[in-house]
């Protein structure tokens, strides 16, 4: 059946009529978008699953009336009287309410995403199971309202006031609470049992008795602002888990307390110590010399503001939570943002340090290698040698004694000094030669070693019974020819080095 639109908006302005002839025609679709219903009293009218997208009830009085299932996309409520209304499971989303009344009215189920309720009145309205993403509920009242199971997710409500408001449930993840000058939402007496305040901005936001049994708290925005005074928290969640499938919440982790409930004030005490603080977490680990050098640099980033570590907690696995205090009214945001950076930055430099140590170490085995191998062909060489005649048993021919006894001796030479040449010092001529040597085998290996990876190769090079000979030329040796030598802060460092206690 096709009704006139003309005919069905001159049914509507009659209430009574209208219901009844609903009654009778029950399956008539009522399809009227962009309809001019503004200014009339409507008290009561049946508008249950039409399509009322774009329609103007601008200042109606609509008190009562059944709008069950409609759709109500764009339109225009605002300063109408919606008091006791019936929306549920309605689709008003980017509707406008700014100073509507809908005191008593029954939103339940409905999707109001990007909803502008904007200074509208909901006293006791039933907001239950409602899709309120990216709503608009700057300076409402919310007195004694049930948003229980709801989803304001980066919902603005902005200077609200949300007194005894039950949001039991609710899903306020990433909602704008926060009032920079003057006062924030106020959710006193408000009931936020298991709410999802993750990431919740909440600067000057007053939850004087508030409930907040069960909510969690993870990443919250709270400051010395936020008024938590008389809050009734017998326990609190530090963490969202979410399904790595889907991506949806799942659950709520981190207990705190892990075993039974705060005290009376407990909450309120931990709050206070924990205010002005940021928590950074490290799920893989955390690189603590990259993290230490990372504090520094942020000082000195802010000059002049208190930033310091107040807490380290390990976490199950590999992860660290680390708390940075922060001065009061600090721009938490950009200091996280900041500190964060310059832990990836120092992290990729200490990286990068590794890799260059690894690659030294890599170039001593290939150089040990390299020496092994020669070492073979030697006793290749020797060992494919004809034998050396015979000789006599004792046979100490220019030998030199001092007292000594033989059993045999020919060339007769007995006595005099001991002249030792295989124990002599070197020159320091010799022993520059020698590191030479060691150090450009280094270098066909390792083009880019830098003096620590020659100090350290070196080292492994150049045994400890072979050290005192390099001591001994160093000193030794005037300071006209120390100067002369090549690689000298390589071959000083060496014998500074050696010459220490555990060196």
């Amino acid at each position: 059946m096709v009704v006139d639109q003309d005919q069905l908006v001159s049914r509507i302005r009659d209430v009574e009529s209208w219901n009844q002839w609903r009654v009778y025609n029950p399956d008539i679709s009522i399809h009227l978008p962009g309809v001019q219903l503004s200014g009339f009293d409507l008290s009561g009218i049946n508008l249950s699953n039409s399509n009322l997208s774009r329609a103007n009830f601008k200042g109606s009085i609509l008190v009562g009336a059944n709008f069950s299932k409609a759709r109500l996309n764009n339109a225009y409520f605002n300063s109408a009287d919606l008091a006791e209304a019936t929306l549920k499971e309605a689709v008003v989303e980017n509707a406008r309410f700014s100073s509507a009344i809908l005191d008593s009215a029954c939103f339940a189920q409905a999707s109001l995403i990007h909803a502008d309720l904007s200074d509208a009145q909901l006293h006791k309205t039933d907001l239950s199971g409602t899709w309120l993403n990216h709503a608009k509920l700057a300076r409402a009242v919310l007195y004694r309202a049930c948003v229980k199971s709801s989803y304001l997710v980066k919902a603005d409500l902005y200077k609200a006031n949300l007194v005894d408001a039950k949001f039991s449930d609710s899903d306020l993840k990433e909602a704008n609470l926060t009032e920079i000058d003057g006062d924030g939402t106020d959710f006193s007496r408000a009931i936020l049992v298991n709410a999802n305040l993750t990431r919740a901005q909440l600067l000057n936001a007053v939850f004087i008795e508030a409930q907040l049994t069960g909510a969690c708290i993870q990443d919250w925005h709270v400051g010395s602002s936020t008024n938590l005074s008389k809050v009734d928290v017998k326990y609190i969640y530090h963490a969202l888990a979410t399904d790595q499938t889907t991506g949806e919440r799942t659950y709520y982790d981190e207990r705190r307390p892990c075993v039974g409930n705060y005290s009376p004030g407990e909450f309120e005490t931990l709050f206070k110590q924990a205010t002005d603080t940021i928590d950074l977490i490290f799920q893989e680990g955390i690189d603590w010399k990259a993290f230490f050098q990372s504090m520094q640099e942020l000082k000195r980033e802010y000059p002049g503001q208190e930033i310091g570590i107040q807490a380290i907690e390990k976490k199950p696995g590999e992860a660290f939570v680390v708390r940075i205090e922060v001065p009061e009214n600090a721009d938490k945001a950009a200091i996280e943002s900041s500190a964060k950076e310059l832990y990836e930055t120092k992290l990729a430099l200490v990286e990068q340090c590794y890799r260059a140590k690894l690659q030294a170490k890599d170039s001593i085995i290939a150089a040990y290698q390299q020496q092994n191998t020669s070492l073979m062909n030697i006793t290749k060489t020797l060992a494919e040698k004809s034998p050396m005649p015979e000789t006599p048993k004792y046979d100490l021919r220019g030998a030199q004694f001092s007292g000594g006894f033989a059993e045999t001796v020919q060339g007769n030479q007995i006595g005099g000094p001991i002249n030792n040449q295989a124990a002599a010092t070197p020159s320091l001529a010799e022993a520059a030669s020698e590191i030479q040597d060691l150090l450009k085998q280094l270098e066909s290996t390792n083009p880019t070693a830098t003096e620590a990876d020659q100090t350290a190769y070196l080292n492994a090079m150049i045994p400890p019974t072979r050290r005192e000979r390099f001591i001994g030329a160093l000193k030794a040796a005037g300071d006209a020819a120390i100067d002369e030598v090549p690689y000298l802060p390589v071959l000083r460092a060496l014998v500074e080095g050696w010459q220490q206690p555990n060196g």
